[in-house]
């Protein structure tokens, strides 16, 4: 499973699909993560818990 922020997240699949793991999965959280404050970072975190764990289970 791979965490990207949305602008990288056909970037990460594309290189997925390029290293030989085409079904590889990408989970995206907004941009950009440097530089945003803890709090917002944590909010993003959370709201993605169950993509990441849905991924995780495939």
């Amino acid at each position: 499973m791979v965490l990207a922020t949305v602008p990288f997240a056909h970037l990460a699949a594309a290189s997925a699909t390029n290293l030989g793991l085409p079904e590889a999965r990408v989970v995206s959280v907004p941009h950009p993560l440097g530089g945003t404050d803890e709090a917002t970072v944590a909010a993003w975190a959370e709201s993605a818990v169950d993509e990441i764990v849905e991924a995780l289970e495939r």
